[in-house]
């Protein structure tokens, strides 16, 4: 049986993928929702209050977990509705018709939370769900973590640091420090050492 870990999610790690679940009216609806693999039958989502994609989770119980590289379906979910011709059924739920691969995700609880920064409180759910059917559609499926991206972004700020002018030094060093704090909080342990070898590279400018 197919399991999280046959998508190459890892334990403890944030993966950046398209939910698909199904609004009210029966029309799809997906957005980019960042999911916690738990262990290789089980996510996690913190969802804010109001969004709809919440909505229906709660209305449904479960939802579709797309992984996909697509550009273009991160950026139509985000700052529109994607039409309807970007979706597929499989039997009466949503996924999105090019991805890589999807599971349907069953949800096991759901609780409420009130989170607090600096600037306001905002009202979360964190939604269980487990991994109950996995559909594999391409032969490479490789779910996006933003870790090697903000290392490999590092890597290239790192590597003109030392040939461009102090003011603009400081301004690379500061974006790499940013960069590290995506790795830490969202990277593996493999990532963390690999963006500690750039501070420690870059300290020696």
């Amino acid at each position: 049986m197919q399991d999280l870990e046959s998508l190459g999610m890892k334990r403890g790690l944030l993966y950046e993928t398209i939910i698909t679940t199904q609004n009210k009216n029966g029309t799809p609806n997906a957005a980019p929702i960042g999911v916690v693999c738990k262990n290789k039958n089980e996510i996690v989502l913190n969802l804010f209050e109001g969004t709809h994609t919440l909505e229906n989770i709660k209305a449904s119980s479960k939802f579709i977990v797309n992984i996909l590289k697509d550009p273009l379906v991160f950026v139509g979910c985000t700052t529109e509705d994607l039409s309807y011709d970007y979706f597929k059924k499989h039997n009466n739920d949503f996924y999105i018709k090019n991805t890589d691969a999807f599971f349907i995700a069953s949800v096991t609880s759901i609780k409420g939370i009130e989170k607090e920064d600096n600037v306001s409180k905002s009202k979360m759910s964190i939604v269980k769900a487990s991994a109950d059917e996995i559909i594999i559609k391409k032969n490479c499926v490789e779910p996006l973590n933003r870790a090697i991206f903000a290392i490999i972004e590092s890597l290239v700020y790192s590597t003109r640091i030392k040939i461009v002018d102090e003011e603009t030094s400081q301004i690379y060093a500061e974006r790499i420090h940013e960069m590290s704090r995506i790795v830490n909080r969202v990277g593996s342990l493999d990532h963390k050492k690999a963006m500690q070898d750039i501070l420690k590279y870059i300290e020696k400018r």
